[in-house]
């Protein structure tokens, strides 16, 4: 018998067989069978979630490692998840705990809680490997988080099916979507899934009000192709708008692919094109100057300048409420919570 938590988001099948209804696989699978994501498992005509409170690395890091530059900018945020994913990437950055499944053990929800609180952090992100997959520890503890007061942060691929991503939207204050590739066959061949899904999250998510930045990781002679890149700022601008933070981010060899790592020309290009239409740009992975400083899109200000995981909060950086601040040169919006 697995000791698990009964997964929500399936159907019955007949004779013992389920079919998940959480992500876009929708895995059929057959008694004592997992799912792709290797931690949804078939039980007797039952899916059962096999990571249910069963964290596979923690530490407390900076927001901005998320990368969350526009999220309580400067303060740290206690970082764990679990093992699995929905992906199978070839360039995975994490594949130790993505694609294969390290030993666990399961930990009480009032504990991690506690733990959480104890760090002196922000609250929570889920993140790591995928976290969506570990859905129904994020919906158990994400309410006992925010009823502590602190906040609730996932760093995802995006394939999330609507109805349990409406489910999350109403505990998760921000979010940190992989946009991968804007080329349909990059995602089927690379990553074993489909664009259209992690676009329509994208949407949703911003839709719904919940804080949103965009990473990109561009890799050398996939996807870092002055039309990829912009398709992937159209996309941006039109559908989730200009003021949408956007990371590009330097590919390393990692995983099964050996491609060489970025050159750091080919992300300074990136951003270049990205600025002419997006407001808000950084690069990461990289010894980026400028590139990662937060400025005023109206008069130039630098609001929030940083190095590395260090930054600099400029006085002019004024808040105005619980969405946004203002520029206290010129007094523009700007969306920094």
């Amino acid at each position: 018998m697995i000791s698990a938590h009964e997964a929500s988001y399936f159907e019955r099948l007949e004779n013992n067989k389920v079919r998940c209804l959480l992500c876009l696989h929708h895995c059929r699978l057959v008694d004592g069978q997992a799912g792709i994501c290797l931690t949804r498992v078939d039980q007797d005509g039952v899916l059962y979630s096999t990571n249910y409170f069963r964290p596979v690395s923690t530490a407390v890091d900076p927001i901005e490692k998320k990368p969350l530059y526009h999220f309580h900018p400067g303060t740290e945020i206690f970082s764990t998840g679990p093992n699995g994913c929905t992906f199978k990437c070839s360039f995975c950055q994490n594949s130790d705990i993505s694609q294969t499944i390290l030993p666990t053990h399961q930990v009480r929800p009032q504990d991690l809680l506690k733990t959480i609180v104890d760090s002196g952090t922000i609250g929570i992100a889920y993140t790591y490997s995928e976290p969506y997959i570990w859905f129904e520890t994020i919906m158990e503890l994400g309410v006992m988080v925010r009823e502590a007061g602190l906040v609730n942060v996932m760093v995802t691929n995006g394939y999330m099916e609507p109805a349990p991503l409406a489910d999350l939207l109403t505990v998760v204050d921000a979010m940190n979507i992989d946009i991968k590739s804007m080329n349909p066959t990059f995602y089927k061949v690379l990553c074993k899934g489909d664009l259209a899904p992690v676009l329509r999250s994208c949407e949703q998510v911003k839709k719904a009000g919940c804080h949103l930045e965009i990473t990109n990781l561009i890799i050398t002679g996939e996807n870092d192709s002055d039309d990829e890149i912009d398709a992937l700022i159209s996309f941006i601008a039109g559908h989730l708008g200009a003021d949408t933070p956007l990371h590009f981010s330097r590919y390393f060899p990692r995983h099964q692919m050996d491609h060489p790592a970025t050159p750091p020309d080919t992300l300074t290009r990136a951003w270049e094109r990205a600025r002419e239409r997006l407001e808000y740009v950084y690069l990461g992975n990289i010894e980026s100057g400028k590139h990662s400083d937060t400025s005023c899109p109206k008069c130039g200000t630098v609001l929030i300048s940083r190095a590395g995981y260090s930054i600099n909060l400029s006085p002019k950086l004024k808040k105005a409420g619980d969405k946004h601040s203002v520029c206290g040169s010129c007094g523009a919006t700007i969306p920094v919570i």
